[in-house]
């Protein structure tokens, strides 16, 4: 059976369950807005998804190219990811700076219990005392209330459009980061390609000097006066300076290809064919570049100059914020308290209160201080603006004069490469015919490779110096890279 305490505290919580019913009831519609204000998702941009742009899907054994490769980088980069998730936070300070414009509700629920109830004594007719109670054995606590922020002499608007110069800021951050790993993939690539090449050239100057060796081994057994072991022993020297080249250069294959690889983002159990097996072909003199037209190209689409501009009106926004600091600052506050025990107590009641505060700034000497910072650092970002504007003007000027000077190269050593080639077929020729000897010969082969390899070197230069400049002027011929 129960006890009497136990029928009145069942009594009271079914009466507060009630009461609270009709409570909610009655505030239904507001319930309802709040409810679908925390249901609604925000439609976000491709960008600030967390995982970045859909992946993409290749049949097996496809071989991928540089872009391909690029494509691929911008979906699974690491680096590219940090930046898309601090982006996507910024996006969520906003969000609560918006919110300052919207009530805030909330509601608590409590138990309380005492080992006795709390108790007063009264002389009744004096002639009797008697415990009135002040609370019982078990307290039940219901606290509601809402909070607005009303006015704040411009802090909220301020606040919101540093939140928002800021998002954008870390947006184009994104698109920075996004350009420095296309660069990144293409020049690893290029290194690929260059390294492969380089091993083609050095496998086929080997397979000469082994040629000129069996010669010069065959002519040498014959008695002929051409060749000697004096020849032999240079061709087998140049033979093992060139292998230890090829070491060299395959490991430097092996190195730009696992850099590629990391760039790209993909495992290594993923295979990564390659679709192109040598560096893309010479420009010719046509590809002469204009200074002047680089600068204006980048100035109109380096992301890195309008986060200057970014960062310019975010610390005005800072400074309008510091000077409403004088300014007050209006907040309303109210609510409701309900208290149920287990007995009859004095304090069983229900209660709302409503409340206006007014916040003024009298006397703050913090407050001086703070403008004084926000103008500092407004005259600064002027400055870091001019000083990034100057230094990206420098960047365009001095790889715009690169790439010319690559291209440059480029053409003297397609010049070089066709007269090492021709000066060792003339050697060959030579050599066939008593003409010159053996050493005159192996130094024909070596210079005809050293002319390939310079001219393999040379072309790459100049790719890496155009990706470079793109990278710098912020061209993107396609969807994504260089």
């Amino acid at each position: 059976m129960r006890s009497a305490s136990g029928r009145r505290f069942a009594s009271a919580l079914r009466s507060h369950s009630a009461r609270h019913v009709r409570a909610l009831l009655r505030s239904g519609p507001l319930i309802l807005i709040v409810l679908l204000l925390s249901c609604a998702k925000p439609q976000s941009p491709d960008w600030q998804s967390a995982g970045g742009p859909a992946p993409l899907s290749f049949p097996e054994g496809h071989r991928y190219s540089a872009d391909e490769l690029v494509e691929i980088a911008l979906r699974r980069n690491a680096a590219l990811d940090v930046a898309r998730y601090e982006a996507e936070a910024v996006r969520g300070l906003v969000d609560q700076v918006k919110a300052l414009w919207l009530p805030v509700i909330r509601y608590g629920f409590g138990v309380v219990v005492f080992d006795n109830d709390i108790s007063y004594q009264v002389r009744a007719l004096r002639a009797i005392n008697v415990n009135v109670p002040i609370t019982g054995n078990v307290n039940l606590l219901g606290e509601f209330s809402v909070g607005q922020i009303l006015f704040t002499s411009g802090k909220r608007t301020s606040g919101l459009r540093q939140a928002e110069l800021f998002a954008r800021i870390k947006q184009l951050e994104v698109v920075h980061v996004r350009d420095g790993v296309a660069l990144d993939v293409s020049n690893y690539y290029l290194l690929v390609l260059l390294t492969t090449d380089i091993d083609r050239v050095l496998d086929e100057t080997v397979r000469r000097l082994r040629v000129f060796r069996q010669v010069s081994q065959e002519l040498s057994q014959r008695g002929s006066q051409r060749s000697n072991r004096l020849d032999m022993l240079k061709a087998e020297y140049f033979i093992e300076q060139v292998e230890q080249g090829r070491v060299a250069a395959q490991a430097g294959r092996f190195e730009a290809f696992e850099a590629l690889r990391q760039a790209a983002g993909l495992q290594r159990s993923e295979p990564m064919p390659l679709a192109a097996a040598a560096l893309p072909p010479a420009p010719g003199a046509e590809e002469w570049l204009s200074v002047y037209a680089q600068i204006v190209k980048g100035f109109a689409n380096r992301p890195e100059l309008r986060q200057v501009d970014y960062l310019q009106k975010l610390r005005e926004r800072q400074v309008e914020f510091a000077k409403a600091g004088y300014g007050p600052n209006v907040f309303f506050l109210g609510g409701g308290v309900q208290s149920v025990d287990n007995v009859n107590s004095i304090i069983d009641q229900d209660f709302l209160f409503a409340s206006l505060f007014v916040d003024l700034p009298i006397y703050d000497p913090a407050q001086k201080g703070r403008l004084r910072e926000a103008l500092a650092n407004r005259n600064a970002a002027d400055a870091f603006q001019r000083q990034i504007e100057e230094l990206i003007t420098l960047e365009i000027e001095v790889t715009s004069v690169d790439a010319q000077k690559a291209l440059a190269n480029v053409l003297k050593a397609a010049r070089a490469q066709a007269t090492g080639a021709e000066h060792y077929q003339a050697a060959r020729q030579a050599f066939s015919r008593e003409l010159i000897d053996g050493q005159d010969l192996v130094t024909a082969i070596g210079l005809d490779s050293l002319a390939r390899i310079q001219y393999l070197q040379a072309v790459y230069e100049y790719h890496f110096a155009r990706a470079k400049l793109k990278r710098v002027t912020a061209e993107r011929e396609e969807r994504y890279g260089y």
